[in-house]
């Protein structure tokens, strides 16, 4: 394995985790936004300097709120 390739390793892994905190910081932020596809069909782009979404479709939950507070 060549240095260069685990630091590509090292960046995509890196981007990875930073994806996955800003995502769930979104979704913590409105709790009534929701994914507006399954999960397993966001299309993903492979031909980039890192694997990403190409999209991200959301939707408002529009279901009344059950908390109290």
């Amino acid at each position: 394995m060549t240095c260069a390739f685990k630091l590509a390793e090292a960046q995509e892994n890196a981007l990875q985790l930073y994806l996955r905190v800003a995502y769930q910081a979104l979704f913590d932020r409105f709790p009534s936004l929701i994914l507006g596809m399954n999960e397993r069909d966001i299309p993903w782009e492979y031909d980039v300097a890192f694997i990403r979404p190409a999209s991200l479709p959301v939707a408002w939950d529009c279901k009344p709120s059950t908390t109290v507070g």
